[in-house]
């Protein structure tokens, strides 16, 4: 979503919000038209475009080997609005994305927590992954809303890791059944004061419509099942002992519409033992934190060549969430090397927990009939990455996934996986 082969901000610019005011734009493999796309910048409209693919092949674990590819083709366009139309501190986003390919975590039923490839998902078709319009009211204050998907304002974080783990929005990627993350939009509103200079607080509220996972372009709002209120807080200080910038925020969400619970049924009784139909509309919410620190300059000077320690925790309500908690740390530096300065290396390090609840229900049933079901706990993962920029614009990113105890079960044999992970800009 980010282009890896340039993102060098440990704030990076959400999906489909483009920066028309950029002097010197990079127009990717295609240039610019002949100066067209210099003529539609100066008039205030900036386009982009990008494909990802993403391949991944099972060394170890799973029936048999295979190798599957999942890819995304994304259209984006920005149109500041002071300068196509005299409005001051207007802009207006639009996104196009579509989907397709085979998920090896789905094609070997590999039953972990994080799929390997997190390209993969969210239907095959196209979509309209945003339409939407920000208004600036002064350099503190500003206001978007039209169709948006949650991980284009809250809880940011870069995807430049393949395995799901470590890629983008976290509490979408442990909710995804009401939180909508990229590619999918929704109706939504969100007010900010402050900003990414300094630090914000900002608040977001998100319309939970299972019919905008279904159709691509859906409009009709009925359906809804609930809202999704978020708020957030961020600050961008330099804190001792480091000399460069971080980035910290936290955040906290609440679905209005709740949804089942895991264990218990609506007469309070385990339902592994007594059956019946489970509590509704129990408390779905949780909190998230996202840390990102720039250790280390080679060249004081340059800031694309840099590393960066990152730091992330989310915490979902046990018993309506699958996965309720996830940890995840790691390193990335950018241009570690000086002859390839848009090269990059990263690793993760991470673990996500199968629902507490979820693990209450099968403990009950094995006492109940004297069963040996295996009992969920801490799925952990571990990527390595080299990212290998063929030019500013072509990334080829392999890498090594090791995943210990898949879906949180440790009677299961580990997972080796071997992927790439590869994107060009246009």
């Amino acid at each position: 979503m980010a282009r890896p082969s340039t993102a060098d901000s440990t704030r990076p610019t959400p999906p489909g919000s483009l920066d028309t005011l950029s002097a010197t734009p990079q127009w990717g493999v295609l240039g610019n038209f002949g100066g067209l796309r210099d003529d539609l910048l100066r008039a205030g409209i900036r386009t982009d475009g990008s494909f990802d693919y993403q391949t991944s092949t099972n060394i170890q674990g799973g029936p048999y080997q295979s190798l599957r590819g999942a890819g995304q083709l994304a259209l984006r366009a920005a149109v500041d609005m002071d300068r196509f139309a005299g409005l001051a501190g207007g802009t207006f986003n639009l996104a196009l994305t579509y989907r397709f390919g085979r998920g090896l975590t789905a094609d070997q039923r590999l039953d972990v927590l994080q799929q390997t490839e997190e390209i993969f998902g969210r239907g095959r078709f196209p979509r309209l992954t945003q339409l939407s319009y920000t208004q600036r009211f002064s350099e503190f204050v500003d206001l978007k809303f039209g169709r948006l998907p949650v991980s284009a304002d809250f809880a940011g974080f870069p995807c430049e890791f393949q395995n799901l783990t470590f890629c983008g929005n976290q509490p979408g990627n442990l909710v995804g059944n009401y939180w909508y993350n990229w590619p999918v939009s929704q109706y939504a509103a969100r007010l900010r004061v402050g900003n990414l200079d300094t630090g914000y607080l900002m608040a977001g509220v998100y319309q939970v419509n299972p019919r905008d996972l279904e159709d691509g372009f859906n409009f009709d709002p009925t359906g809804a099942n609930g809202a999704l209120a978020i708020v957030e807080a961020a600050a961008f200080p330099t804190l001792p002992p480091f000399a460069y910038r971080g980035s910290y925020t936290v955040g906290a969400w609440y679905q209005t519409g709740g949804g089942p619970d895991l264990f218990l049924n609506r007469d309070g009784l385990p339902l592994t033992s007594a059956g019946g139909l489970p509590i509704a509309n129990r408390d779905r919410s949780g909190v998230y934190g996202v840390a990102v620190q720039e250790l280390y300059r080679p060249d004081p000077d340059n800031a694309l060549r840099n590393l960066s320690v990152f730091v992330r925790v989310t915490l979902a309500n046990a018993s309506t969430s699958v996965i309720d908690r996830q940890e995840t740390i790691g390193l990335v530096y950018k241009g570690f090397w000086a002859e390839r300065p848009l090269d990059w290396i990263g690793i993760g390090i991470g673990q996500s927990h199968a629902s507490r609840s979820l693990a209450q229900s099968i403990q009950t049933a094995n006492l109940l009939d004297g069963g040996f079901r295996p009992v969920p706990g801490y799925e952990r993962a571990l990527e390595v990455f080299y990212s290998l920029a063929l030019s500013p614009d072509v990334v080829v990113r392999p890498n090594i996934q090791f995943i210990h105890r898949p879906g949180g079960v440790a009677e299961r044999a580990d997972i080796l996986v071997f992927g790439v992970k590869s994107g060009v800009t246009f």
